[in-house]
């Protein structure tokens, strides 16, 4: 397990499938979960591996022992979400690292505008 010198608590938002009635999509909701994660900015060398027109956008990575669900533009599924200082970011990947005994996930997050749908305050506190 990762050592928590540097984590701290996090809340997270996983997206229900949509409900279908009538031939209609209608939002299934969400359910949002505390996480214990040590989130950080990516490193200049990360940054410039990303395409220039991408490098604008806010990013974080989030390293801890929760697997988080990336967007998926093929099938439309929505990533799961991040609250960090105030924002939601949306995860868009997420890596299993395990050759080592301090076996863990590392996320990418990307800031969400603050119009995108399924985002709102966050439904629970963690304290600092």
């Amino acid at each position: 397990m990762l050592f928590s010198f540097f984590k701290h608590d996090y809340v997270a938002r996983r997206l229900k499938e949509d409900v279908y009635s009538g031939g209609y999509a209608a939002p299934g909701g969400h359910e949002d979960f505390v996480v214990t994660l040590n989130v950080q900015p990516l490193s200049s060398d990360e940054l410039q591996a990303l395409p220039e027109g991408e490098r604008t956008i806010k990013r974080i990575k989030a390293i801890g022992v929760n697997q988080f669900n990336p967007t998926d533009e093929e099938t439309g599924t929505q990533g799961d979400r991040l609250y960090y200082e105030g924002k939601w970011y949306e995860c868009k990947s997420c890596q299993l690292w395990d050759h080592t005994i301090l076996s863990h996930y590392e996320s990418e997050f990307v800031e969400m505008s603050p119009g995108s749908e399924g985002i709102g305050p966050p439904e629970l506190e963690v304290s600092r």
